[in-house]
């Protein structure tokens, strides 16, 4: 995942939701590769990249803008989707909002996100 700093001194405060967004975005890719999905990551207004079960390389592309979509595969068909928006709270409601049917794999996800309120 990308965080971006500049030259100038950052905020302690935005470095700390960086990471949590970060752990929790990384958490939410685990468990939907462990459930058989492949994953693409469409930034922005940009067209999505091509679906991947490569963890290293869907962090790679996450947090370049300050919105992601996660679109979710099975067998190359689309089944679902992840809303990522990042630099709101924390960084603990980093996901916003997904499709129902990703609810069982996303269960231990949201609890872990909750302990960082």
């Amino acid at each position: 995942m990308t965080i971006i700093t500049t030259a100038h001194a950052v905020d302690p405060s935005v470095t700390r939701r960086q990471k949590i967004e970060s752990r929790i975005a990384s958490r939410a890719i685990s468990a939907l590769l462990a459930a058989g999905y492949s994953l693409a990551v469409c930034q922005g207004d940009e067209d999505e990249l091509p679906d991947t079960r490569d963890k290293r390389d869907i962090m790679r592309d996450l947090g370049e803008c300050d919105e992601d979509r996660i679109i979710v595969y099975r067998d190359k068909t689309r089944v679902g989707w992840l809303y990522l928006v990042y630099g709101n709270d924390n960084g603990e409601t980093v996901i916003t909002d997904y499709t129902t049917n990703l609810e069982p794999h996303l269960q231990n996800v949201n609890a872990y996100a909750e302990t960082l309120v």
